[in-house]
């Protein structure tokens, strides 16, 4: 036999016994006595011992509390050792086993001296001194101690004002009993001690709460009996004194009563005028005849409990005595010798009319109804007599009621105010002065006048005439002020002048021909426009400055090269300016160019074909043909027909357009293909500008070359009528931006001055 390799000294049986340790390993070896035994001598497997250690059991118990109060729960805890996997309990108190207590803990409500012990039995492997037993535990249960407090006061029934001591007696307040005092049930801040003493008031409820130290003490907080004070009112003494009259007339008798407050069951008084005793004067009432002035008190002395500010004297009742007072009334208006309607207002003046007087105005003697305060208003008639009867309501009032003076009314008639206006003029032309004259009724010896234009005041317009040039629509009104007596409708307005202005009529004519340029021997129609002419207008055609035609708005004639023709329009229109108007220049231009020219055949090179109305190009068969390299200028004055037959190669140049007024083939444009921007070339190489795009069709760019060194230069683009369009001074800017946006389409020319230099060049705006 072997363990852990090694063998074992005379254990050499087929049997081994041994007290192991953890982790040995056993092995036998075996050697064999058989014949032919192979492999021999043999070992055996190795057993592997598992020894576990002796695990001794034990319990210890310990509670959550103790020296408890009786009726007190309290609860013990088993703490084991090695109890196993299910440790078991039993709990005993006095070494007798407590039923159902098998749990690792018991509550229960122990008495004094109980002792409690724990058995514990473990489930564990290899457990020794088991079941063990824990230690004991020995219970101190103290008695229940009742709290309770009583509270006295030392006095109670007070006045108001007094102060009280209340005192607690604790019953179990233990060592150092805590007091809070309350009132109403409200805490009193401070009042901690087993005393408190304030001033009360009538109805306070004390009451205290002990919080008493003692060890088990029952009940605790406790609150004392509640104590509710009386507390009397301080009756404060007064008294006060009223006569049963006063502001009498001199002599009456006035008797004055005391009011006593707090004055007790048998109050004493005594009455003084001016600060001095009045003899005898003793009771509750006194009653003498008073001066003016007299001062009247009295004192009370009061038998009342708590009675304060004793004696107390009253106020004082100073007497007021009234002369007698004789009644009367005098009256006034406040305007009198007035106009018939006009409303007079009377004053009543009293004396001694007292604080209410009464009033009655009378005319003629008789009592007008209604007519019963201070003041009275009417409209009077010439003649009436007022007055007024005053009833007084002043005490001691002698001679009442008293009638008032008379006042005799002088009334003069009313005189009715008006103006009328008139103009001296009316429908007038524009810039012409107008008079406005004013006519007063009853405007009295100094009348006043204010003229007014549309409402509004006209400054120093003050005259009976006022005279300016009016505009058309204007509204003239016055407004009289008459210094008549008894004027009505004061100021008065007039009537409205609203004024007709006729416009003033600028006269002009301008006048157009029915073609420009023309052949030789071409009749042209000349049309004139007239712009306010009237009914009625007069014409004067000229030639170069000479009159010509007859008084017609047209005029036929064949031009020659250069005539100047002009028109004299005089109008018939009243309120016109600029009359007679003399109209634009045409300056014709007559040229040998066809109305109508056909083109055929083929072309090479640089080639123009004008015609002043049509350009008809190849058709009836026949044809035009540009071969490449040809430069074709097609220009005419109405129309171009471009008809089946016409052909041109590649690289090729043909630009038609129409220019009414020329100039034709005298000098033809070389054209260019124009894309987007591209610019085109002008007529010349020795131009001093460039323009593009060209055709445009709203802006183009005129642009200066470098050749140009003047700082100033003049731009104008003019119709083909020779109507100026737009003109530009260019001050030392190379580059400028022109728009066409707002002219026809058509050809334009562009005239540059360059120092003394000029160049005019074609645009087309599409």
């Amino acid at each position: 036999w072997k363990k852990g390799g090694t063998e074992i000294q005379g254990a050499t049986n087929a049997t081994y016994s041994y007290v192991p340790a953890n982790g040995d390993a056993i092995t036998c070896v075996l050697t064999s006595n058989a014949n032919c035994a192979t492999g021999n001598p043999a070992t055996s497997n190795a057993v592997i011992m598992t020894v576990n250690p002796l695990l001794p059991v034990s319990v210890s118990i310990t509670e959550n509390q103790n020296s408890v109060c009786a009726g007190i729960s309290v609860t013990f805890t088993a703490s084991p050792t090695n109890g196993g996997s299910n440790p078991a309990y039993q709990w005993k108190k006095g070494g007798t086993e407590i039923s159902g207590a098998t749990n690792a803990t018991y509550s229960y409500v122990p008495a004094n001296g109980d002792q409690i012990t724990c058995v514990l039995t473990s489930n564990a492997n290899c457990a020794t001194g088991n079941p063990a037993t824990s230690n004991a535990v020995i219970m101190t249960v103290y008695p229940l101690l009742p709290v309770s407090v009583s509270i006295a006061e030392n006095q109670n029934n007070i006045c108001a004002g007094t102060s009280v001591t209340f005192t607690a007696s604790p019953t179990n307040g233990g060592s150092n009993p805590a007091y809070q005092w309350k009132k109403g049930g409200t805490e009193i801040p401070g009042a901690t001690n087993s005393t408190y003493t304030y001033v009360p008031a009538n109805g306070d409820a004390i009451t205290c709460v002990l919080t008493s130290n003692a060890i088990c003490a029952s009940g605790n907080p406790a609150t004392s009996n509640s104590i509710f004070m009386t507390v009397n009112p301080l009756l404060p003494v007064s008294i006060s004194v009223a006569a049963n009259q006063n502001n009498v007339c001199a002599g009456t008798s006035v008797t004055f009563t005391a009011s006593p407050t707090n004055g007790g069951s048998n109050p004493a008084y005594q009455w003084k005028k001016g600060g001095t005793e009045i003899p005898g004067a003793t009771n509750a009432t006194y009653a003498y005849v008073p001066a003016n002035g007299d001062a009247i008190t009295c004192v009370l002395t009061s038998n009342a409990a708590c009675a304060t500010s004793n004696p107390a004297t009253s106020n004082a009742v100073i007497m007021t005595v009234y002369p007698l007072l004789p009644v009367s009334v005098s009256i006034t208006e406040n305007q009198n010798n007035v106009c018939a309607g006009t409303s007079v207002t009377y004053t009543a003046s009293p004396t001694n009319g007292g604080s209410n007087p009464a009033y009655q105005w009378k005319k003629g003697g008789t009592e007008i109804p209604g007519a019963t305060n201070a003041t009275y208003a009417y409209v009077p008639a010439n003649g009436d007599a007022i007055t007024c009867v005053l009833t007084s309501n002043a005490i001691c009032a002698t001679g009442n009621p008293a009638t008032s003076n008379a006042v005799i009314m002088t009334v003069s008639p009313l005189l009715p105010v008006s103006i009328s206006i008139a103009e001296n003029q009316n429908s007038v032309c524009a810039g012409t002065s107008v008079t406005f004259i004013a006519s007063p009724t009853n405007g009295g010896s100094n009348p006043a006048y204010q003229w007014n234009k549309g409402g509004t005041v006209i400054s120093g317009a003050t005259n009976a005439t006022y005279s300016y040039v009016p505009t058309n629509g204007d509204q003239i009104t016055c407004v009289l002020t008459s210094n008549a007596n008894c004027a009505t409708g004061n100021p008065a307005t007039s009537n409205s002048i609203f004024m007709t202005i006729n416009p003033l009529l600028p006269v002009s004519v301008s006048i157009v021909a029915s073609a420009n340029p023309v052949s030789s021997g071409t009749s042209v129609y000349y049309t004139a426009i007239p712009v306010n002419g009237g009914s009625t207008p007069s014409y004067q055609w000229r030639v170069n400055t000479t009159n010509a035609g007859s008084n017609n708005p047209g005029y036929s004639y064949i031009p020659v090269n250069g005539d100047a023709i002009e028109c004299i329009l005089t109008s018939n229109l009243s309120c016109i300016v600029g009359n007679p108007a003399t109209s634009n220049i045409i300056i014709m231009t007559v040229t040998d160019t066809p109305e109508t020219t056909t083109v055929t055949g083929s072309v090479y090179g640089t080639v123009c074909y004008d015609a002043t109305q049509t350009i008809n190009v190849a058709g009836n068969g026949t044809t035009f043909i540009v071969n490449s390299g040809g430069i074709v200028t097609m220009i005419a004055g109405q129309v171009i027909h471009y008809f089946p037959g016409t052909t041109i190669q590649s690289g090729v140049s043909m630009w038609g357009y129409i220019a009414p007024d020329g100039p034709f083939c005298q000098t033809p444009v070389v054209p260019a293909v124009v894309t987007s921007d591209e610019e085109i070339p002008l007529i010349t190489e020795q131009s001093a500008f460039k323009i593009y795009p060209n055709p445009t069709t709203n802006n183009f760019i005129l642009e200066l070359k470098g050749e140009v060194t003047t700082d100033e230069v003049t731009v104008d683009v003019c119709g083909m009528r020779g109507e100026k369009a737009l003109s530009k001074v260019l001050s030392g800017e190379r580059k400028h931006e022109f728009s066409l946006s707002e002219r026809t389409v058509g050809v334009y020319f562009i005239r540059v001055i360059c120092g003394n230099k000029a160049e005019t060049v074609k645009i087309i705006k599409q």
